[in-house]
């Protein structure tokens, strides 16, 4: 459809505005402030259309430190990504203040050009850029004194690459810009500082200041560093799976594979972290503050991989066609890696599944919830080989309510690490250390966390940071992202409350804790441990690990109440609960298999014990439950029902697999007394215990067989011993139920017949014996006295041979038989 044409005065309107636009900008450039300071430093950066895209590829230091030049150089690469060209293009780099609150860590980097007061001056980049066309810029500016960035004091400082052009029609604007963080360690010699050097031996001297005017690091109070390092992953088992090995492992997709190769998420985190461990790139101390955090529900994935597995094409039928894995290899490497890094790292364990804490207090298991937070650690520890640190609970979300605070209670768990945001204090603890109930509480800073989501192949926003405290990612560089990372994990350390200022909620404590699901690149990973390794050593951070945090968290004394952070709707900050409705379709799938647990028979004889058989179908609860970090509600809920689903599914073929086999519907006894014979069928892959609930009239009594144990993968036959009364045909309907209750396939009715004549046939048996005794009677009689009996007088005298035979010795009648057998066989011989 061809474009409009304008109006006359709509053109001229359009020129108007432009020259005006064009000399107003230049006025501004020329005072080199810009509009925004009219509407103070606390504006947030305006919408304006994209006309290039400036990404950054280096910032020299990283991190200033008196070791440094006393220059900051950034360079980067810009793109003309408007449809006309770009002139006269230029740039500058302005900072603002010294960051004083961990929040200012996000909201600092979406303040409007006020927001960043001092200014250096434009650097020309290029005459014209074309529509499509990139260029590099590069700039280089003094830290401190005219013309530079005036960073007089060590801290954290918001900082903005702003180019600035002139795209055709429109005039003189900010066509592109960049914002990061510059951690400030210490600063370099200075001539304006030297001059107003004190000896430290007098009062109100800064002991920082050199005598060259060089400022060393903030010693006076060092951050203690804890960083927790999270390794897990979104649940991919599919649900409805049985344990043992007796199923083949199934997943809802092949993600996991490529998140377990060397270059993946999971993977490189491990490359990352393997250099803890070898050579001396970092200080030995930098391992004793971190601890790596496992999801046991990855560690189970994993492993089941390890063994060869499928993925379904539809997860919610167990029965659905699958496919084979590509991910074996990768997840045998990849585990034996975590292995080995296990033996020399500290190891704790987040809840299974990533289980919310106030989904387990609506459907209300204990064992369920047991298994969420008190027997992960067991599962990290045989899958890994190492003993676990225990005792802490990490929530998903990072936030505890009520009613998670009495799941922890319920299950003696009382520590637990949340967000700074969750927790209300009527006082500050120096080691942000509180407690809510029995519970004691170790504050992180939520801001720190989602700066150092930020960095990594996809960053990870934690759900219970407020959307006006995240800036816009869009057009960020991985560098730009990876700098304020680092310069978040360096804030608490380098920046010490002035006195009497209020103390932060986290107060000196530096516990660093990123989103679970966090996917930071090699670069990233060393650019962090570097961070806290320039922290240890120049001794604004001391590193403590979680087990020294865990001994003296519960002599936290500050109460605190528990508080749904702002902003932030309380659906998402307790984790997404599960609704009545599901809560009562998982306890009514946890129940079932209970019972059917309760059932199944174990030997040393089975293949695998009742218990780990139907271990993932609990589990498969938990994952119902998750929480969900990056996905939408719509999303988690279809995930959810997903699970609770294929679990039913396959609890459901269970009950199917034991049945009676129906012999026909019409069964005839030999006699008032046959047994009837049943056969049991059993696909299960354990013996399994059963009863029979038999009905029968009064005429037919059926005896009890009791509990009877069916074999796995096979039939039994069952006699049930009968006695009837009648020889009319009785209609018997036979249940079967497990041991512990649980109704197997469908009742079978049977139509039974008996040969069975009552009184009749008794009175009949007694007169024939009572004929019988009579008539032998009657012989004895006759013999006694010597007289033929009557019924003998008919028969014919023997003759002189059946005398004669009558009268042979038996062995004598017997070797003539064998004579005569033998002439008979062979004559000729004869």
């Amino acid at each position: 459809m061809p474009a409009p044409v304008p109006t006359v005065a709509a053109e001229s309107a359009r020129r108007s505005a432009a020259v005006l636009s064009t000399l107003l900008g230049t006025l501004l450039l020329v005072l080199g402030l810009g509009i925004a300071p009219l509407l103070g430093a606390g504006t947030a950066r305006a919408v304006e259309p994209e006309y290039a895209r400036l990404s950054l590829t280096e910032i020299t230091p990283s991190t200033v430190t008196s070791a440094d030049g006393d220059t900051v150089r950034v360079r980067g690469r810009l793109t003309n990504t408007f449809d006309r060209p770009i002139s006269e293009v230029r740039v500058r780099l302005q900072a603002g203040s010294a960051l004083t609150d961990a929040v200012q860590l996000r909201t600092g980097l979406m303040a409007s050009s006020a927001g960043f007061p001092a200014i250096t001056a434009l650097r020309t980049v290029s005459g014209t850029l074309d529509p499509g066309q990139s260029t590099d810029v590069d700039i280089e500016v003094p830290i401190a004194g005219p013309g530079g960035l005036q960073i007089t004091d060590t801290g954290v400082y918001p900082l903005l690459v702003n180019v600035i052009g002139t795209p055709e029609s429109v005039g003189v604007v900010s066509v592109a810009d960049s914002r990061t963080l510059l951690p400030v360690l210490s600063l370099p010699a200075d001539p304006g500082r030297a001059s107003g050097f004190v000896d430290p031996v007098y009062e109100g001297a800064d002991p920082r200041l050199g005598r060259d005017g060089s400022l060393a690091p903030d010693t006076s109070a060092p951050a203690a560093l804890t960083m927790i390092w999270p390794l897990a992953a979104p649940p991919q088992l599919a649900p409805g799976g049985l344990g043992g090995r007796t199923e083949p492992v199934r997943l809802i997709s092949d993600d996991l594979a490529a998140s377990l190769r060397p270059e993946g998420r999971l993977g490189s985190q491990l490359e990352s972290l393997s250099e803890l461990t070898t050579g001396d790139r970092f200080d030995e101390r930098v391992r004793s503050g971190l601890c790596l955090a496992i999801d046991p529900d990855l560690l189970v994935t994993v492993h089941g991989m390890t063994l060869g597995y499928l993925v379904s094409d539809d997860p919610v039928d167990p029965r659905a066609a699958t496919s084979p894995g590509a991910g074996q290899e990768a997840a045998r490497a990849w585990l034996g890696k975590l292995r080995k890094l296990a033996q020399e790292l500290c190891v704790t364990a987040l809840p299974f599944a990533q289980a919310g804490l106030d989904s387990l207090a609506v459907i209300g298991d204990d064992q369920l919830t047991a298994t969420a937070v008190n027997g992960v650690a067991d599962i990290v520890d045989a899958l890994l080989g190492v003993t676990s640190l225990r005792g802490i609970t990490i929530p998903a979300v990072g936030t505890l309510s009520q009613a998670g605070r009495e799941v922890l209670v319920g299950q003696d768990r009382l520590m637990a690490a949340v967000a700074s945001s969750a927790v209300a204090p009527a006082g500050r603890d120096e080691q942000g250390r509180y407690q809510s109930g029995p519970i004691a509480l170790q504050t992180y800073a939520v801001p720190i966390s989602a700066a150092i989501g930020a960095a990594g192949t996809g960053p990870v926003v934690p759900s219970i940071i407020p959307g006006w405290q995240q800036p816009s990612l869009r057009g960020e560089s991985p560098l730009s992202r990876r700098q304020s990372a680092a310069a978040a994990l360096a804030f608490p350390a380098l920046t010490v409350p002035d006195e009497g200022a209020p103390a932060p909620i986290i107060g000196r404590s530096a516990m660093i804790m990123p989103p679970t699901y966090w996917a930071p690149t090699p670069d990233d990973a060393a650019t962090l441990l570097g961070m806290a390794d320039l922290l240890i050593a120049s001794g604004t951070a001391r590193p403590v690990g979680l087990a020294e945090m865990i001994e003296y968290l519960p002599e936290a004394t500050e109460p605190t109440a528990l508080v749904t952070p702002g902003d932030v709707d309380p659906l998402v900050a307790g984790g997404f609960p599960v609704s009545s409705a599901g809560a009562q379709e998982i306890r009514a799938d946890l129940a079932l298999t209970a019972q059917l647990q309760g059932a199944l028979v174990g030997s040393r004889d089975t293949v695998t014990s009742p218990q780990t058989y139907v271990a993932p179908l609990q589990e498969d609860m938990l994952r119902a439950v998750t929480t969900p970090q990056s996905q939408t509600v719509a999303t988690a809920r279809e995930l959810r029902e997903m699970r609770v689903a294929g679990t039913t599914a396959t609890l459901r073929r269970m009950v199917e697999a034991v049945a009676l086999l129906d012999p026909g519907g019409r069964y005839t006894l030999a006699s008032e007394r046959s047994p009837l014979l049943l056969i049991v069928r059993n696909d299960l892959a354990l013996p399994i215990r059963v009863r029979m609930d038999i009905q029968a009239p009064a005429a037919l009594n059926v005896g009890d067989v009791g509990v009877q144990e069916i074999p796995p993968i096979g039939t039994r036959q069952i006699q049930i011993g009968t006695h009837a009364s009648s020889s009319e045909s009785a209609t018997v309907q036979i249940a079967m139920v497990t041991s512990t209750g649980v109704p197997l396939s469908d009742p079978v009715t049977l139509e039974i017949y008996t040969n069975a004549y009552g009184k009749p046939l008794f009175w009949i048996t007694v007169a024939a014996a009572t004929v019988l005794v009579l008539l032998t009677a009657r012989r004895l009689w006759h013999r006694f006295r010597g007289q033929s009996d009557p019924a003998d007088e008919d028969r014919p005298e023997p003759d002189a041979e059946e005398l004669r035979q009558a009268s042979t010795p038996y062995e004598e009648r017997l070797d003539r038989a064998r004579h005569e057998h033998v002439e008979a066989a062979h004559p000729e011989d004869s």
